[in-house]
This record gives C-alpha cells, structure tokens and sequence, in this order.
C-alpha cells in the first residue's frame, strides 16, 4: 500500500478517536482551524475572486467578503487563546453566523458570475459546505452537538478502515524474479561453452 495513503488513514483514525473522547477539544482545533480557512479564502477572494468580472458591484462585494473573512478569522484564532473558555462559544456561534452570511454573498456573487458565463461550481461547493458547516456549528453547543460530533468520530473511523481494505484489496501484485546465485550463473556458462564447442552431429 503506499505510505501516503497509510499515513492520511492514521490521521484520519487518531482524529476520529479524539472525536469520541474529547469532543470539546476538537471542537476548539476547529474554530481555529476554521478561522485559518477564513483568512486564505478572505485573501483569496481580495486578490483572485473579485477580478473574474469587471463589475463594480461584483468587485466591491467580494472586496467586503474577503474583508470580513480576514477579521472573523483573526478573531476566532486570537479570541480564544486570549480569553476564558466561554469564548469559546461565542466564536463558535459567531463563525456560524458568519459562514452564513459567506454563503448568502457567495450566492449573490455566483449569481453574477453565472451570467457573465463563468463557471460557479467552485462557489456551489462552498456555498453548501458553509451551510452544512454553519448547521453543525449552531447545534455544537447543546447536548446533542457533542453526540454528533462522536458520530461523525466513529464514521471517519469506519470510513478509515474501508478505504484501508479497499486499497489493501487493490494493491498491484509484484512479480519477483528468480534470484540467481553466482555458482549458478558460472556454470550456466560452463554448460554454454561446453554447447559451443561440441556441437551435435547431424
């Protein structure tokens, strides 16, 4: 199996253990995790994404959502490690709110794109993961968000253990050649000239 592959799936399987047990802690990593991904996408959409249309509107709303996404990010990366754990989850419903919004401005910038006649796949996929994301955020807090988060801990360990069968299964199957020793390989020669020198008669 490639080690790639090996390392991504003790990754993944250490994170869903951690799901299962600390909960709350992972839930911390996130809000940081996700503050690191406001700010590249924040930069991301100052410096790439408002430049794919030359629309005033369509420019500043992506200037303003990458501006928001830069200082919502900071916040949930500086916050926490700044105050009290109930910070927490304030960033918590603040990130959740915040992907929202990002989605609403995602949706009204793809709207533009679209007929312009570019492609808005990349934005339809961040729209829903946002949402999807925002929703989880929203019910982490109460009791039933630590029972998904344990869900979702025992699927990735599932899912981690299928894929290692899978590529298990289909690993290539190596042919190894025949190791010849040297006292073998001498006297295949002896035997070749001894062919060459006495031929057979006809």
């Amino acid at each position: 199996m490639r080690k790639s592959v090996i390392g991504i799936c003790i990754l993944a399987f250490v994170i869903g253990v951690m799901m299962i047990l600390a909960p709350q802690e992972v839930v911390k990593v996130a809000v940081i995790v996700i503050g690191v991904g406001a700010i590249v996408n924040g930069f991301y959409n100052i410096i790439k994404t408002q430049k794919l249309i030359s629309d005033e509107s369509f420019q500043k709303l992506m200037i303003i959502r990458g501006s928001l996404s830069i200082l919502i990010g900071a916040i949930a990366i500086v916050f926490p490690l700044l105050f009290a754990d109930t910070i927490w989850t304030i960033m918590i419903y603040v990130l959740a709110i915040y992907l929202l919004v990002s989605a609403g401005l995602a949706l009204y910038g793809a709207t533009k794109m679209k007929t312009a006649g570019i492609n808005t796949k990349m934005f339809a996929t961040e729209i829903g993961v946002s949402i999807i994301i925002a929703v989880i955020l929203f019910l982490i807090p109460a009791t039933i968000g630590r029972v998904i988060i344990r869900i979702l801990g025992i699927a990735v360990i599932l899912a981690t253990g299928v894929f290692l069968y899978i590529e298990w299964k289909n690993k290539p199957d190596y042919v190894y050649a025949e190791e010849v020793t040297e006292e073998e390989n001498t006297n295949n020669s002896e035997e070749n000239n001894d062919s060459n020198e006495n031929p057979s008669d006809k």
